[in-house]
């Protein structure tokens, strides 16, 4: 238990590089949390700063959750894939502890993203399957009703779906689930103002907003 602990942990402190955060700060001389929908996220920078900005965050979201399972799965199985059943709890607990740091880290009194790009970046090195069908189903949604809340919960959700069906490894699903719901409770705002028909709509040609 001790071990899967620090899997966690050190997944959590690399998912604490809040990439979000540091593109306002570094490229916009601003908290990224105090404009738009006050969100550390993808979604808000490309609303706030524009698609360059939100591409930024995007390949460093899914970079950090790629590099710390990538260097789980090597240390304890000398490999980065093949790995068969079990031998994916490792990598699988680290990608878990990187969604945690992003969406809740410590030096930005646990404010941070909702982290969909970083379960991206997990699911890639877990098992890529699993990745084409949940992200090809969640670029469907998004095109058909360009709610990219929706989208990602589908997506997110599709994911939790499919590692169950794929895995027998209870471990395996456990984690998958939890990623799953970690979404939906960070995007609970979202889900609000979808049942309500307030939620905004992802402009694929939106400029930057001048102001928050």
């Amino acid at each position: 238990m001790l071990l899967e602990i620090l899997f966690v942990l050190i997944g959590y402190i690399v998912g604490c590089l809040q990439s979000a955060y540091i593109v306002g700060r570094l490229f916009g001389k601003i908290d990224i949390r105090d404009h738009g929908s006050g969100n550390a996220g993808m979604t808000n920078v490309t609303r706030v700063m524009g698609f360059k900005a939100g591409a930024v965050v995007l390949v460093m979201d899914m970079a950090k959750a790629v590099a710390a399972v990538m260097l789980a799965n090597f240390v304890f199985h000398g490999r980065i894939y093949g790995m068969e059943g079990i031998e994916y709890l490792p990598g699988l607990l680290t990608g878990l502890g990187v969604v945690l740091g992003h969406n809740f880290p410590f030096y930005l009194k646990f404010r941070g993203g909702k982290g969909i790009a970083s379960s991206i970046g997990v699911a890639l090195m877990f098992d890529l399957r699993i990745l084409a069908i949940a992200f090809g189903i969640a670029l469907v949604v998004l095109i058909v009703v360009r709610y990219m809340s929706l989208a990602s919960l589908v997506g997110l959700l599709t994911f939790g779906i499919v590692t169950t069906i794929f895995f027998n490894e209870m471990p395996i699903i456990i984690i998958a689930w939890i990623i799953a719901a970690l979404a939906f409770f960070t995007h609970r705002a979202n889900i609000v103002r979808l049942v309500k028909g307030e939620e905004s709509k992802f402009n694929f040609k939106k400029s930057p907003r001048s102001s928050p």
